[in-house]
């Protein structure tokens, strides 16, 4: 069976205008899809480079795009045919686009002759990248949104037949399933890592939690015991917390909190291990760290902490008593005891604290 060419009569001014184009282009919801997909700005993906060559093959034309549209340009993640600064780009900006026109018009554009059609003649993908015929199918998303096109292109006029815009179609569906499934696993690595970073990190804080630092902690200490570098372990513990939660609310309780931990992030390493371990309590593990390293991390600490003390209109002030262990390399090194050594250090040191507070004040 053999199909005729198809004519589509040129739509008025009235019908599609500029500003339905800018307003479709730059539709948030529609831009917010496109980015999600993740296939923009020079992203490749095969499954729709080998999309693009069925196009050529099937249609018998020598360019096939993927073309997702967004209020900067047009974006190829599939591709096949194009040479030149475009292709290598894997993009073009809208100046050199017809596939704007399939989102503009939220419809399929037959174009059989560049020269003589009024809406992409002036368009420099017709002057400078010799797209003569071109027919765009629109990609749409399940929930209505068109990102862009997939289209065929032919560097001479063609008189695109029924049977090659319906062959179009078939292959647009293809790939937009593609584009759909990128989606969807993109959006369940975003929603394993928002898991992931719940079960390990303290939602108040932003510190690791007592489960995150464990694991972190484990891992240290591994490498501690593989490379025979000293550890420190910190416990710092917020003292009169309870007094704030009790004198000014819990607001401010969760505020020293926060302040608290800040200080802590502040003022250790990057390679430092820092964790909320419940309540008050927070601990800090610091790898390749030696006794006579400790001392400086703490004065940075009470530092910070005096600055903050002394900023103007503060209710309360924050003071803390300080845990200390480090594992040195001739001594059998286990988390577990590790930790509890810290504790005993720390409560130790508040024992000490308000016995010199009780002294001061008698």
């Amino acid at each position: 069976m053999s199909f005729p060419p198809v004519v589509v009569p040129a739509e008025t001014m009235q019908e599609y205008s500029p500003a339905i184009l800018h307003a479709r282009l730059t539709d948030p919801r529609r831009l917010a899809a496109s980015r999600a997909r993740a296939l923009l700005d020079g992203a490749l993906n095969p499954v729709l480079d080998r999309l693009t060559r069925l196009v050529t093959r099937f249609l018998g034309v020598p360019v096939s795009l993927v073309s997702l549209v967004d209020d900067r340009g047009q974006h190829f993640p599939g591709l096949t045919g194009l040479g030149g600064w475009a292709g290598e780009a894997r993009g073009t900006p809208l100046t050199h686009s017809f596939c704007q026109h399939v989102v503009g018009r939220d419809q399929t554009l037959i174009v059989h002759d560049a020269a003589s059609d009024p809406l992409v003649r002036s368009n420099l993908a017709f002057h400078e990248l010799g797209v003569v015929a071109y027919l765009g199918v629109p990609l749409r998303t399940s929930s209505g949104d068109t990102l862009g096109s997939l289209c065929a292109i032919d560097t001479k006029p063609l008189q695109w037949t029924a049977e090659q815009i319906a062959t179009l179609e078939d292959l647009a569906e293809a790939a937009m399933a593609e584009i759909e499934l990128r989606a969807t696993t993109l959006a369940l690595i975003t929603a394993h890592d928002r898991l992931r970073i719940q079960a390990t990190r303290d939602a108040l804080t932003g510190l690791l939690n007592r489960h995150g630092f464990s694991e972190g902690a484990r891992q240290m200490v591994e490498l501690a015991k593989r490379t025979k570098l000293p550890v420190a372990v910190l416990a710092v513990d917020l003292d009169g917390f309870k007094q704030i939660n009790d004198t000014h609310g819990h607001d401010a309780g969760d505020e020293a909190l926060v302040d608290m931990a800040n200080v802590l992030r502040e003022q250790c390493r990057a390679a430092d291990i820092v964790g909320r371990m419940g309540g008050d309590e927070f601990v800090i593990l610091c790898p390749n760290t030696s006794a006579d390293d400790v001392a400086p991390l703490r004065a940075r600490i009470l530092t910070a902490l005096d600055d903050l003390n002394a900023e103007p209109n503060r209710d309360y002030v924050l003071a803390t008593s300080f845990g200390v262990s480090v594992w040195e390399t001739s001594e059998p090194l286990a988390l577990a005891t590790l930790l509890s050594s810290t504790d005993a250090s720390m409560y130790e040191n508040k024992r000490q604290r308000k016995s010199s507070a009780q002294s001061a004040a008698a």
